[in-house]
């Protein structure tokens, strides 16, 4: 082992003694490209509040004593939103069906036959599964590159008029630098290895003592079972069968903030604190001073603490409605 010292004065670090130089220096060269992004905001906080102190962006004021802590909280938090999402994903059996477009909605459906000029097929897996699969004609889908999927994901969070932080976009670019350089040792491969499946790829690298480790792997098996008995539609069915698919696909978009405000304390703090405050403007009757637009027009306030009052109701019978599901294949098992 290698006995190392931050340069900052910080704690003391042991890095493995195999530890190629190249690491090293690319672990700086992240660190670097890091702080440039978030000492360039720390200025402009600096001069445009003309404060004597200012933190940089994800970091605690007291960055020696509350750095750990810190850090912590916010990997469990990113580590909740993972979780969610490959659980929504899970929920329709988008999560490995790699070879696939995922199809919920008419856009969805108009631009997934752009891709071969509506050549491929279109493939159902039940009337309880709310997506149809396309696969183009032709060569299979090929596996994105990272930096493609997050410039896609960026694009589509500033089109419609969200943006990620600045410090937290440059972390995910570094992130996403970091995987596109495994190909030079994986024959061209980020994720998977030459003739893996994303299957295979993730139970591979998922590990045996997380607690999720039986629901993935009970979900791996029941995907496969789906697409085993997966039914290929013609063009007229697959039209036929987008308009409930997207109603339900809509309604599952309306109740997946609820399951996360519901299940993960990390994601639900913020809400419930902004929450507790509009209870007590309601108590003391400062409601009203509360503008609240919904579809276009202004919310009375009488409506509106009738949804505060009802919004811990709704998430409660949402999480347990969700929690109650099992699935099949994790049932068998048991």
């Amino acid at each position: 082992m290698v006995f190392y010292l931050s340069k900052t004065g910080g704690d003391a670090r042991f890095f493995p003694e195999n530890m190629p130089v190249e690491w090293f220096a690319e672990i700086y060269d992240i660190r670097f490209k890091m702080y440039n992004v978030l000492q360039r905001l720390k200025r402009l906080a600096h001069e445009t509040a003309m404060s004597r102190t200012s933190t940089h962006d994800f970091h605690p004021e007291d960055l020696d004593h509350d750095g750990e802590a810190h850090f912590m909280k916010l990997i469990a938090k990113e580590s909740a939103m993972t979780e969610i999402t490959a659980g929504r994903l899970m929920g329709s059996y988008i999560l490995f069906s790699d070879q696939y477009v995922p199809v919920q909605s008419g856009m969805a459906f108009y631009k997934a036959i752009q891709t071969d000029g509506g050549k491929g097929t279109f493939y159902s897996l039940g009337g309880d599964v709310h997506c149809l699969f396309y696969k183009p004609a032709g060569e299979a889908l090929s596996m994105p590159d990272p930096t493609e999927c997050y410039t896609s994901l960026a694009n589509y969070a500033a089109m419609t008029g969200r943006r990620f932080e600045v410090g937290y976009a440059a972390a995910m670019e570094a992130f996403t630098e970091v995987l596109e350089s495994r190909k030079e040792g994986l024959g061209g491969s980020w994720f998977s290895a030459p003739g893996e499946s994303s299957s295979d790829a993730f139970m591979r690298r998922l590990k045996k003592s997380d607690p999720a480790y039986e629901i993935y792997k009970a979900y791996a098996a029941e995907h496969k079972e789906k697409w085993a008995g997966a039914k290929a539609l013609s063009m007229e069915e697959a039209m036929n069968e987008m308009p409930e698919i997207e109603r339900k696909f809509k309604l599952e978009c309306s109740e997946y903030a609820s399951i996360c405000f519901g299940v993960s304390d990390e994601l639900a703090a913020a809400s419930r604190l902004e929450q507790e405050k509009l209870a007590k403007l309601a108590d003391v009757g400062g409601l009203a001073e509360v503008v609240a637009i919904e579809d276009g027009s202004t919310v009375a306030a009488d409506a509106l603490k009738k949804s505060i009052e009802a919004l811990d109701s709704d998430i409660s019978k949402t999480v347990d409605a969700v929690m109650a599901t099992k699935l099949p294949a994790l049932e068998k098992k048991k």
